[in-house]
């Protein structure tokens, strides 16, 4: 199995990032300074932390570089994330800083005791923390609206923070009349600035991780610390994100005011981040290598794996424009691979290459899809060997299903219901795989088997075993029946890419549909998918602009059965400014919108005038 934890070996080979992030975070004339290292989720972005992080010197020994890695989501359960982000990196820093050190951060932490006092008083409420300055908290506590355990428990805390703060802390300051929450933010940070100035120290470099999986409010409260505290002399931020969710919890945080064309959440981020690094997304070459490796990576040992990365390394696979092929990835492992594991990798090795090339475009360019994806494989492989026996079952079979499912869910269940009719053989996917491999057929108007037509599916009915039609494919979908149901689509779960498609949908004005258009043309298969099945309904329900459903229409050919049969559940009446938009989709589909235009005329949705409006208006093109 291979664990979606950060790697520790750099198998995506992320060396040459890494050496350039660490390099610019230890120079001396870059400070203070915010990186910002941007990739989508799964994109190897803690990877990335991990070798900038050992590319750091980092023990009490080196007098110069102090490099600390924080967490980002460990903080998601605390009231204030500015205030826990803050004490954990002092705490961080009295651990790793020379002894020398020690003391001045202990200072430091206690000014964080008071800023905490300050989080609990607006919590609990001004009156309380009021009348416990007056030594009467029974008066404020009449106008406190809540639980009397919580006040109770709410007083109890406060006041003992009062006090520990005033005996260990403001004892020793020579006026505290002007104690106010503003000024020990002030403080603080340049009692931190001259606390770094004034030591040995060159560099802290603090490493931040999983922002992207926080609150939006989380968000915005780290990154505010990071400015308003933390950003001061000798110190860098290297904050590894997505940086879509970023602008998503900044839009979030602070709506657009109308009609301004202001991009806040861009010029916010170009505040606080001054470098920003952006990870590319693996190429359809890179995951069909990466797969590869990944195959290796669980037949070697972790030491022998670091060889062969070192190898593929030396010799530039990364960055060529060639596939690791069976031959080559096996005279590179040959020396690797233990002996008694030599024939179970050389059969996983064969098989994963074998459907590498179809899954990759559909892995978004991610590595972490990749690894679920073999994970998957794995997994369904030992349940197949404890349920049939390891000998009943095609692995090649199993994958080849298993990327189906990714692909197109729904043609996944659609081939178990062919398979239900199985008789000495599959006759309707036999029929639709010959009917793929003629190019009369793919040609005409033939629309039962339109959606198995797209490209990336085309590809996967040619990968081997290409006539699994002759396959009882009962067991197969027996081990992967979880998949048999079709569920509506969590919006949660989309890519930020589908997310985006569908905010412009939302959000569209006649003007910008060709750039729509143009950006769902970049989708994957299973992104594209994914907005079809919320986009549908929609259409159906004439909440999506026609105009944009005409485009839509023209542009996917693939979908446009799909697109009919939505149009057909409209309830309502055809207005005479549809026509052109449905002229435009007769000129790309003669024969569905005659359909269509009969089926509505039966059913009262279009009246005979406008029929000869369009029909006119056909005859002068």
């Amino acid at each position: 199995m291979w664990i979606d934890n950060a790697s520790q070996v750099d198998i995506l080979f992320y060396e040459p990032y890494a050496d350039v992030i660490a390099e610019i975070a230890k120079n001396p004339e870059y400070k203070p300074l915010t990186i910002g290292v941007f990739g989508i989720w799964g994109a190897g972005k803690s990877t990335l932390l991990n070798l900038i992080e050992q590319k750091i010197p980092n023990d009490k020994k080196d007098k110069h570089n102090i490099c600390v890695n924080i967490n980002a989501w460990t903080f998601e359960g605390y009231e204030d994330a500015k205030i826990a982000i803050i004490e954990c990196l002092l705490r961080e820093l009295n651990e790793k800083a020379p002894d020398s050190l020690g003391k001045k951060i202990l200072n430091l932490l206690k000014r964080i005791d008071y800023l905490k006092l300050s989080t609990k008083a607006a919590r609990i409420g001004a009156p309380i923390v009021a009348g416990l300055a007056t030594g009467n908290p029974l008066f404020a506590v009449l106008g406190f609206t809540g639980n009397s355990t919580d006040i109770s428990n709410g007083i109890k805390e406060v006041s003992h923070a009062v006090q520990t703060l005033h005996d260990d802390y403001l004892k020793d300051e020579k006026s505290h009349s002007d104690e106010s929450l503003v000024n020990n933010i002030r403080k603080f940070r340049d009692e931190f600035e001259k606390t770094l100035r004034q030591s040995a120290i060159d560099n802290v470099i603090v490493l931040i991780d999983d922002l992207d999986r926080c609150q939006p409010d989380r968000i915005i409260e780290t990154l505010e610390a990071i400015k308003l505290f933390l950003s001061v002399t000798k110190t860098v931020f290297i904050v590894a994100a997505d940086e879509k969710v970023i602008q998503y919890a900044i839009k979030k945080k602070y709506p657009p005011i109308g009609g301004s064309a202001v991009n806040l959440d861009k010029e916010y981020i170009e505040k606080i981040i001054q470098l920003p690094i952006y990870i590319p997304e693996l190429s359809s070459k890179d995951i069909e290598n990466y797969l590869m490796l990944l195959v290796v990576q669980e037949y070697c040992s972790k030491d022998d794996f670091k060889k062969v990365i070192t190898d593929l390394r030396a010799a530039k696979v990364r960055i060529s424009e060639e596939i690791i092929d069976l031959v080559k990835l096996n005279e590179v492992v040959k020396d690797y691979i233990p002996t008694d594991k030599k024939e179970s990798f050389a059969e996983t090795a064969e098989i994963i290459a074998g459907v590498k090339g179809i899954v990759s475009g559909n892995l978004k360019g991610n590595p972490r899809q990749a690894k679920r994806f073999l994970n998957t494989f794995t997994t369904k492989r030992r349940l197949a060997g404890l349920y049939y026996g390891e000998d009943e079952i095609s692995l090649a079979v199993l994958a080849k299903l298993l990327v189906l499912q990714k692909l197109n869910p729904d043609l996944f269940i659609e081939l178990n219901e062919w398979n239900k009719r199985y008789s000495t053989i599959n006759e309707e996917y036999q029929q639709m795989r010959i009917s793929l491999s003629n190019e009369d057929s793919l040609n005409n108007n033939d629309d039962r088997f339109k959606e198995w037509k797209v490209p990336s599916i085309r590809k996967w009915v040619e990968s081997e075993p290409v006539e699994i039609e002759k396959f009882r494919l009962d067991r197969y979908f027996y081990l992967t029946r979880e998949n048999l149901k079709k569920v509506e689509i969590d919006v949660s779960t989309l890519s930020m890419e589908a997310k985006d498609i569908l905010t412009s949908i939302g959000n569209s004005t006649r003007g910008n549909f060709p750039k729509i258009i143009e950006n769902m043309k970049k989708l994957s298969t299973t992104d594209l998918h994914d907005v079809f099945k919320i986009i549908l309904p929609r259409i159906a329900e004439a909440k999506i602009d026609l105009q944009l459903t005409s485009e839509i229409f023209t542009a996917f050919e693939e979908y446009r059965e799909q697109i009919i049969s939505a149009l057909r559940n409209f309830d309502g009446k055809i207005k005479m400014s549809s026509i052109p938009q449905l002229i435009r989709m007769r000129s790309s589909d003669r024969k569905k919108i005659d359909n269509l235009l009969d089926f509505w005329q039966n059913n009262g949705n279009i009246d005979s005038n406008a029929l000869s409006q369009i029909h006119r208006e056909e005859a002068k093109r």
